[in-house]
């Protein structure tokens, strides 16, 4: 009998208060953020009020910054001396995991980021990737396809930090030895590849070739039998022979007639098709 797998689970019991926004550390300094973009935040606060911002308590009687680097000191800017405050008491592990946590749940972040905080997670605290979709609130793929980003070779990670490729299409490139990953990346931003059309070379450099065609030859024949399925029902339609030549890009179609009774019957169905577009 098979063992039921336990997931990893924190205590998050926790007390609100007002706390002086004096005694919170944040992990980041101010000069980690635009100036521009705190005093637009800043700005927002004055307006709509301050979030509630999630602490956890230190034995020096600190506070330490869970999340919401950049809302903290947008609020600091605003002139706010105090705030509404979450405040738990963690463990430094677990300070640590629900910070982690915290961020990839509520900030807008690159996908490579969240690559990087998911791979601490799991590096740093000894979390599977099943604790990670649990804690944050996603699948389990969607985890692992996060962290495959990191198994990319480093110039193209470089390309995904600069946004000449996104996410979407470095994921395609995981399957793709890493000596011909960056070649793909480039030919990528040179066609200016859609997603898709990036899944279509990787998939075609990967099939052997024998096997590619008869995929092709296969998708030929089916697209030759829808052909001929418009061909009869044509034929039924109008009553007297059609023919096709060509393919379903382009090609012409025939249709005989044999009498004056055949023109006078396709003259009705014109009428009848012109009676619907008025």
């Amino acid at each position: 009998m098979k063992r039921a797998k336990t997931r990893k689970t924190i205590d998050v019991r926790f007390e609100t208060r007002k706390v002086p926004l004096s005694l919170i550390d944040a992990d980041t300094d101010i000069d980690a953020w635009d100036k521009k973009d705190l005093k637009t935040r800043a700005a927002y606060f004055l307006l709509n009020g301050l979030p509630v911002f999630a602490v956890n308590e230190t034995e020096n009687g600190r506070l330490r910054l869970l999340a919401a680097d950049k809302d903290f000191y947008a609020a600091k800017l605003s002139g706010a001396t105090q705030a509404d405050a979450r405040v738990y008491n963690f463990t430094e592990k677990n300070a640590e995991i629900f910070s982690l946590i915290e961020r990839l749940k509520g900030e807008n972040l690159p996908a490579l980021e969240e690559a990087y905080l998911m791979k601490r997670l799991v590096s740093d605290c000894n979390l599977t990737q099943d604790d990670v979709a649990s804690l944050v609130g996603i699948s389990r793929p969607a985890v692992a396809n996060t962290l495959r980003l990191l198994t990319l070779a480093p110039e193209v990670l470089g390309l995904i930090e600069s946004g000449k490729i996104s996410a979407g299409h470095a994921r395609a490139l995981v399957r793709v030895p890493q000596e011909k990953q960056y070649a793909f990346a480039e030919e990528a931003i040179k066609r200016e590849y859609s997603v898709r059309e990036m899944e279509r070379a990787v998939k075609a450099y990967l099939t052997p070739p024998e096997v590619l065609q008869q995929e092709n030859q296969a998708k030929s024949a089916a697209r030759n039998e829808q052909l001929k399925a418009f061909v009869e029902r044509m034929r039924g339609v109008f009553r007297t022979k059609v023919s096709l030549i060509g393919n379903e890009k382009k090609g012409r179609i025939y249709i005989d007639y044999y009498s004056p009774e055949d023109l006078y019957r396709f003259e009705e169905f014109l009428d009848m098709i012109e009676s619907f577009e008025r």
